[in-house]
């Protein structure tokens, strides 16, 4: 409605206007500067959208405020029903909420309950609006509940949605998160809310070609070969819920899969496609300094003195560079306690004759992390200074900061844990996509790895992450001084086909246009000059 009457001014109606408007509106009539105006029920500022306003008074409401119920019954909140309260036309002075235990100021709305003319409860608009859509979400879900489903993924059972959320192994991801989930009305079959709701075909970028479809078990056709899923190489089972792609044979868990589409981390070096291109110009060890570039260049609204979880002393911020009084030694090299590295501007130290020092982004990071080679569970940030693990990327030894998961043996130092999904490479045509693959050898040195390699299935192509990452594009070497020696891809496995082609060449005729070797076809009469450069 453009007009409204509200109880809390009597005198004359309220009219939508436009905040825009009303961030116009200036006290004094002469101040040039526009004033950002309050809400007169809860004191927070009115910037967008609409409210109702009577500009003779100066009186502003937000729209949302204005629709607020005048009384609430929630027995949860209260035994006795509330009711919306104007308490500037009481005699209450600052009043304690009774649920969230913050003193408010005189002049806020609150839901109230009188007896014998005495306030004996009194709840702020903002514990009790949230009390409300809590009320509305617990009904909209009852009504949902009431309504039996037919899910491809179960068809010979319907399934309802139970009213509280729970933690269990879900029959679709095969994971254990907790949330609202469909039960089958006949078997003891449990899915989560959201993978009920999947969508039927996704994009992938590390499958460009086509799109994957949501299947909810392996095919009959595929029964007689193993099957991995190309995210990370773990075995398919025949039951499990999966995207694939059938005419590539391209298989991925649904959660592999809804993880991988996270775009990768933000870097200078991104193309625009937002891949980071290797090789680069200097080794890539310092991916937390890339990710938190912006960050570090922004310190002038940033807390000086700060409590960290991973520190007894409050540790101080550092934005310039200082003398160094420990030594006078100049190989002395200052790290960080959080991911051993090089400690570069902006930082925290402790000034409480500790040596304890922290990148300001290190001091940042996520406690909680959720990372695509390890969907099932999550991964929490620990300190391990009284105890060494090891990183299940890089294989080293760590003894500082560590995301560890609390369900089973897989860990990530901080950097490999920020290490980017998907990157494009140089030595080979399509995007390289984060795996850990312990079968296949690296293509560039060729030997296993079992840490995280870099890989593009479709063509059988893996990258260890030290050959994809850390090898810099470029290399000075005592033995040529003044230069820098370029790196180089010979492509070894062009020559293992050229290989078998000759091998076979007594079995093709001139007149076959072509052979087929491997998976490539070469033209035959060229094979005389294959002959010629091999030998």
């Amino acid at each position: 409605m453009e007009e409204i009457n509200h109880f809390s001014h009597e005198n004359h109606p309220l009219k939508l206007i436009n905040s825009k408007t009303i961030v116009g509106v200036s006290f004094d009539g002469g101040d040039k500067t526009p004033q950002v105006i309050g809400c007169y029920a809860c004191e927070k500022p009115i910037s967008s959208g609409f409210a109702y306003a009577c500009i003779q008074c100066r009186y502003f409401l937000h729209k949302a405020c204005t629709q607020l119920p005048p009384t609430i019954n929630d027995p949860s909140l209260y035994h006795h029903p509330l009711t919306l309260t104007d308490m500037k036309n009481t005699d209450s002075r600052s009043r304690q909420c009774d649920v969230c235990r913050i003193r408010k100021t005189p002049g806020v709305f609150s839901y109230i309950f009188i007896k014998d003319n005495k306030y004996t409860f009194a709840a702020c608009i903002d514990c009790c609006v949230a009390r409300i859509y809590l009320k509305a979400e617990a009904d909209a879900i009852k009504e949902e509940a009431k309504i039996k489903v037919q899910h491809e993924g179960h068809p010979h059972h319907t399934l309802t949605l139970q009213l509280r959320p729970a933690a269990f192994r879900c029959d679709a991801c095969n994971s254990k998160d907790e949330g609202l989930f469909y039960e089958c009305d006949s078997c003891d079959f449990w899915i989560h809310k959201t993978c009920a709701s999947l969508a039927s075909t996704i994009n992938l970028p590390h499958h460009p070609n086509h799109p994957l479809v949501l299947v909810y078990s392996l095919s009959e056709k595929f029964f007689n070969f193993p099957y991995y899923c190309e995210i990370c190489n773990e075995y398919i089972l025949r039951n499990e819920w999966l995207y694939q792609c059938a005419n590539c044979r391209y298989f991925a868990h649904i959660k592999c899969a809804l993880h991988s589409e996270l775009p990768s981390t933000p870097r200078d070096d991104e193309d625009e496609n937002g891949l980071l291109h290797f090789p680069m110009s200097d080794a890539f060890t310092d991916p937390l300094k890339l990710l938190h570039f912006e960050k570090m260049s922004r310190v002038d609204d940033e807390k000086t003195k700060i409590k960290h979880w991973s520190h007894h002393h409050p540790l101080i911020l550092t934005v310039e560079a200082q003398a160094n009084n420990m030594s006078c030694n100049s190989d002395l090299i200052e790290v960080c306690q959080g991911c051993v590295r090089p400690l570069t501007l902006p930082y925290y130290s402790c000034k409480d004759g500790c040596s304890f020092t922290l990148h300001k982004y290190c001091a940042e990071l996520p406690i909680k992390l959720q990372h695509s080679l390890h969907p099932n569970h999550s991964l929490h940030l620990i300190n391990t200074r009284e105890h060494v693990d090891r990183c299940k990327d890089c294989w080293g030894y760590v003894n500082t900061f560590l995301y560890k998961c609390k369900t089973c043996t897989f860990n990530l130092d901080v950097n490999c844990a920020f290490l980017p999904n998907t990157i494009k490479h140089k030595s080979h045509k399509h995007p390289l996509i984060q795996v850990i693959d312990t079968e296949t050898p690296c293509n560039a040195c060729d030997m296993g790895f079992s840490g995280i390699s870099y890989a593009c299935k479709a063509c059988d192509f893996l990258l260890d992450m030290f050959c994809a990452i850390r090898s810099p594009h470029s290399l000075g070497h005592r033995y040529c001084k003044g230069h820098e020696i370029p790196l180089t891809y010979p492509q070894s496995w062009i020559i293992l086909k050229i290989s078998i082609v000759i091998s076979v060449r007594k079995k093709c005729t001139p007149s076959s246009p072509f052979i087929i070797a491997t998976d490539a076809k070469i033209p035959f009469t060229s094979i005389a000059l294959l002959e010629t450069i091999i030998i």
